[in-house]
């Protein structure tokens, strides 16, 4: 059986032969880029099935997805491990960059592949959001209303980009299904491609940072066996719980979108909470442009200010104060931006 493994295994091959001890700890990386990719995989093939019922027009999407829920065999039950699925990727990928900052893995050489990292989770924001958009149902119709007028408050362009996003001058049919396609194939395949050549960087760049051994040791090597068994443990675990929060916290579904105004008090999806409070205290242009791209600018900048110095692999490494008290800065106004709004 081993040696099938080694010769024909393509999961098995993908795996280095052995990855030092000190990168391999659970208490190090928490599995996150593995939990990442784990439930982009889910969110992909759940998100496969769904196609074969779902309408993408606005006469019969939601109508669509009620009959998922209500009437296809264990539709209930694949819709929500989606939902969760898309859910968990997106949790996991920004603590897996938050992980990242505060271990200083985005040092030489992998500052090219935290600018992957950093695309790849705008890309899975917009995969989210682009899938919340599909129910069609009163909630996802009027964020997208506020969500897509944003670009025309975009000087001299803005109407240009709103109509290329949308379609027409107004949401409706070709809204939605330029939404759909975008999310079940040009999003996918860009997930797809970002997080395989992720991978293959990482292993480019020498693999997980890791702290440099004191007195020239000799580093601790865990085998790719051991590695593959905690693989399975872990998708096993994880499996278990979206199959419990599929069974037990069905994915929501509001009523069928009605574009007549003040049939519905405009909620974002949780993600962009923090940006919709913003929106009710600064000007528009700002709160869903300006500000995000800043907070996207300042992120790129991480491994550019912090260049010299050791701490590489190592938590909370004094020498690399500056990208962490800026990581720290920004998650805490962003949750307590979120949670004002999600409490009004």
């Amino acid at each position: 059986m081993r040696l099938w493994r080694r010769n024909k295994s393509l999961i098995y091959a993908l795996h280095p032969e052995k990855i030092p001890a000190s990168g391999a700890r659970l208490t190090y990386t928490f599995g996150l880029g593995g939990i990442t990719v784990f439930a982009a995989t889910v969110t992909a093939f759940t998100g496969l099935a769904l196609t074969l019922y779902y309408v993408p027009t606005p006469a019969d999407a939601h109508a669509s997805t009620v009959l998922i829920n209500d009437i296809a065999s264990f539709g209930a039950v694949i819709r929500s491990l989606h939902y969760w699925g898309a859910q968990l990727m997106v949790i996991a990928a920004t603590l897996h960059l938050v992980r990242i900052v505060f271990t200083g893995g985005y040092r030489p050489p992998r500052e090219l592949n935290w600018l992957i990292g950093l695309t790849l989770l705008v890309v899975t924001l917009i995969w989210d959001f682009s899938g919340y958009v599909l129910r069609w149902d009163n909630g996802a119709f009027w964020a997208l209303l506020v969500g897509t007028n944003l670009f025309r408050e975009i000087p001299f362009c803005g109407e240009i980009l709103y109509r290329a996003l949308v379609g027409d001058t107004q949401l409706g049919a070709s809204a939605l299904l330029r939404f759909y396609g975008w999310h079940v194939i040009g999003l996918t395949l860009i997930a797809g491609f970002g997080i395989v050549y992720h991978l293959w960087r990482l292993r480019k760049d020498g693999g997980i940072s890791r702290p440099s051994l004191e007195n020239g040791g000799t580093p601790a090597f865990v085998s790719r066996d051991t590695l593959l068994f905690r693989e399975f443990i872990a998708v096993a675990l994880l499996t278990a719980a979206l199959l419990f929060l599929a069974t037990f916290f069905p994915a929501p579904l509001g009523p069928a979108a009605n574009p007549s105004p003040g049939t519905s008090e405009v909620r974002a999806p949780w993600i962009f909470l923090w940006v919709q409070n913003l929106l009710r205290a600064i000007p528009s242009l700002w709160a869903g442009i300006i500000i995000p791209l800043a907070v996207l600018g300042l992120l790129a900048l991480v491994p550019f200010l912090d260049r010299r110095g050791p701490g590489r692999g190592v938590w909370f490494a004094r020498a690399r104060w500056k990208p962490q008290a800026l990581i720290a800065l920004l998650a805490i106004i962003v949750v307590g931006f979120s949670l004002r709004e999600a409490l009004r």
